[in-house]
């Protein structure tokens, strides 16, 4: 049973890959990018509200008092801070453009910003979901299958953004950037096979916390700025509807 459910892992890593391969099948990067920047930032804020927050409250549920509460809120800020920490280690940015030739570079230059510090805190959301994948599929198969297969698909669009973010980037670090995005969940579920034990509760919670501090962080920083100065773009807002409705499908499951 062991082995099946860390196999659940791979069905996540399969969406990822197809997400990431889909920009290579899209001549026009830069509405892919505005396009996916908008369904990134629903399904990121919903993944944050209705998935990761409950979710965090449920762990630490057996130990509710005011000092994990503070626990709670100190290491969600410290995800948030230390994403910025690491924002000063990837390439130069900047929301402002000048000319035409400058306002390329700095586009692909922020582009692949967001997509760099996206995979950064997505590889450790998904060690946490291949972790939660595999320990449900140990206790019940169809269940970590059912949860394997929903993963896959709100994850579906992040590999999207990413790779379309990042498209343009040839260096030797994105591959291994996004190779290790692809593997992140079969790699968590993978240390807790080979360790033949559960995730501490209260460890769980802080992870899940310092998860949901860079998630805010890629949203309101990142995301946000990008959606605020090219609202009027059609496929930016073709990209809010279609995040919304699939949020909305998500939900239902």
């Amino acid at each position: 049973m062991e082995i099946k459910a860390l196999l659940l892992t791979l069905v996540v890593s399969l969406f990822f890959l197809i997400g990431i391969l889909i920009p290579k099948l899209i001549s026009n990067k830069r509405k892919l990018v505005s396009f996916t920047t908008g369904l990134t930032f629903i399904i990121m804020l919903c993944l944050i509200l209705l998935d990761l927050i409950p979710e965090t409250i449920e762990v630490l549920e057996p130990f509710t008092n005011l000092k994990n509460g503070l626990f709670f809120l100190i290491f969600t800020l410290l995800g948030y801070f230390s994403l910025k920490i690491v924002d000063r280690f990837v390439p130069e940015h900047t929301h402002e453009h000048h000319e035409e030739n400058d306002n390329i570079k700095e586009h692909e230059e922020h582009a692949y910003h967001i997509g760099l510090i996206t995979a950064i805190s997505l590889m450790v959301h998904n060690v946490l979901e291949g972790i939660s994948i595999y320990i449900a599929g140990t206790t019940d198969f169809h269940l970590g299958f059912l949860m394997s297969f929903m993963v896959g698909c709100h994850n579906l669009p992040l590999g999207v953004e990413v790779a379309a973010s990042m498209e343009q980037n040839k260096s030797i670090s994105k591959y291994i950037t996004l190779f290790f995005l692809v593997v992140s969940s079969f790699l968590g579920a993978f240390v807790l096979f080979l360790l033949n034990q559960s995730l501490d509760a209260l460890l769980e919670g802080i992870l899940l916390s310092l998860t949901i501090g860079m998630l805010l962080y890629i949203s309101l920083q990142e995301l946000f700025p990008e959606i605020r100065k090219n609202i009027r773009n059609r496929e930016l807002k073709i990209g809010i509807g279609i995040g919304l409705l699939l949020s909305l499908v998500l939900c239902l499951f």
